[in-house]
This record gives C-alpha cells, structure tokens and sequence, in this order.
C-alpha cells in the first residue's frame, strides 16, 4: 500500500468491506502504532473540512498514517464548495506522503459533481455480496488461510444451512475451528453436523436423499424431527427452493463455467442431477408448486407443518 493512498471502499457485503479495511491498516502501520496513527471518522458526524485538517496532520513518530472515514456516501456538502475544491485538488495530486485515506460507505451518489471528480480520480473497490454459488468457496478459501480444508459436501452443506450473510458465516467458522480442535485439519460433513445440529436427528440432507430414494416415510420423519428440534420453518422452505432451483439450472446449463455457478462438488451435482430427474420434465415443475405452497404458507392460517407436509406429499406424487 502506498503511503499517500486513497481508496474509496464501497458495495452492499460489509463483511468483505471491514476486512479490507483490516488488510490496508495492517499493511500500512507499524506494530504497535496502530492506537496512534489510526483514525476513524463517521462522515455523517463530520464535515469536509474536518476530514481535509485530519488528513492533513502528521504521523505520530514520523511514520505513516491511517485516515478512515466511514458512510463516505452520507457526507452532507452543502456550503463545503471551497473546501470540497481544496480535497479535490489534494485528491488529483496524490494525496499526501505518508497518510493512507479510507473513504467506505455502502454507496454513494455518483451524479453529484464531488462523487464524480471523486470516482473519477481514486481507486474503487466494490465489495457486491456473493451469490449462493459462490459461498462454498468462500468457506474453502477462508479455511485453507486457518490451515484447514474442508470437503465440497462439507462446504455445501455449511452453505445451505448457514445465513447467508458473510459476518455470520465467518463467525460459524471460528466455531467450527474451536470445536474440532487439533483433532484434524481436514473438516468433514460430519464435523459440521456435529457442531450445527448437535441435538438434531435429522438435517435437510436426508429430507433430499429421502426424495431421491424415493422413501416418503423416510422424507416426513426428517421433516417432523427438524420442526420437533426447533428448525426454522424458513430454514426448510429456503431448503426446497435453493435445492430444486439449482436442480433446474443444472438441468439448463450448457456450459462447464454455468455447471460452476451451480456448484463445483461432483458429490453434490450428481444428487442435484437424480434429483432432477425424478420428475418428469425436470425440476421446474417441482420447483413452482414449492413457490406456490411457500406463498399460501404465509398468507393462510393453518401450520408450516402442515404446507411443508402437503409440499412432501406433491412431490412424491410428481415423480416418475
């Protein structure tokens, strides 16, 4: 990181966001400076001209210096004209030696003259939340820096049935790491079970493995177990959607990167592949009577129970 750097960090994932932000302080302070020559400043709380004069300071022990300045995008300009040309021309020169400027926000208006000469003069890093294809790498990547590995059922199992959000994931992974402790290095399907559902009997793995062997019984013991257990209603509807969706799509896909997005554990593509061809005509089917029953489920009165059951029942009805 250069010692005059500015970097305007924006997009909606404020996970990835944060962890920039980790990587460009670590980079630039000295160990033990970091309560000295770091600054953080709320743009909603400051004015232009506070940011300017704080940039502009020296670096305690002659070394360089931090400036973040959070919500760039709720930075009020009104009657800052003068002081916004002065930042601006700070900006177009370089910055300033020794001093890193952080502006993040979730966004910002680009049609404003000052964004545009911002946007237009500064490094741009925009952090855009994952889609559900892209989560299981995530979770591989963020384990292999921990020295871990993880196995594609694994990952695609923690995927579905953690939110979706970043900062919740990364959290259940610290977990994870503490609850194998040095027993491995290699986290199975199992391992995350266990730490997921330690009292549970069921997952939504066995409600999909019932659907693919075929076994209703099997299927609504699952069900009412993981309703039983205390699992979300949301939790298995998401389930239904999530998994016959990506059996549609798998069926759809004409190329090896569209098969990517899907998912890259041949473990996991063949279940989505015998999954989707229980049913006559494919997935799609399936696919909206979820959808419809997911709808009526939130606007009449009786049980998720009940809908999620009647949902099973449709499905065993629909394959060949």
């Amino acid at each position: 990181m250069a010692d005059n750097a500015i970097v305007l960090l924006i997009g909606s994932e404020v996970f990835l966001r944060k962890e920039r932000v980790e990587q460009i302080v670590s980079a630039t302070l000295k160990e033990g400076f970091s309560d000295f020559n770091y600054l953080k400043m709320d743009a909603r709380e400051k004015k232009l001209v506070d940011i300017l004069s704080t940039w502009e300071e020296r670096a305690f022990g002659h070394g360089s210096r931090v400036i973040h300045v959070e919500n760039i995008g709720k930075l009020r300009l009104k009657g800052q004209e003068k002081v916004a040309e002065l930042f601006l021309n700070r900006v177009k020169k370089g910055g300033i030696p020794r001093a890193v400027l952080i502006l993040e926000g979730e966004s910002l208006d680009r049609r404003t003259s000052f964004f545009k000469k911002l946007t237009a003069s500064v490094k741009i890093e925009d952090f855009k939340p994952l889609r559900s294809y892209q989560v299981p790498s995530f979770i591989s990547k963020r384990l292999r820096e921990k020295g871990y590995s993880i196995t594609p059922d694994a990952a695609e199992f923690l995927a579905d049935f953690s939110s979706s959000e970043l900062m919740s994931i990364a959290s259940e992974l610290e977990k994870l790491i503490l609850f194998i402790g040095d027993e491995t290095k290699e986290i199975t399907l199992e391992h995350v079970k266990g730490l997921l559902m330690p009292s549970r009997s069921y997952s939504t793995f066995d409600i999909q493995d019932a659907l693919i062997e075929k076994r209703p019984g099997m299927a609504h013991a699952a069900l009412n177990g993981m309703l039983t257990g205390g699992v979300s209603p949301i939790v298995i509807w998401r389930f239904f959607q999530s998994t016959l969706g990506k059996a549609r799509h798998l069926e759809n896909a004409r190329s090896r990167e569209e098969v990517n997005r899907i998912s890259r554990s041949t473990y996991y593509l063949d279940k989505l592949k015998r999954l989707g061809a229980s049913f006559p005509g494919g997935a799609t089917r399936a696919l909206v009577l979820t959808n419809k029953l997911e709808l009526a489920s939130r606007r009449g009165n009786l049980s998720d129970s009940f809908y999620l059951g009647y949902l099973l029942d449709g499905l065993f009805r629909m394959m060949r």
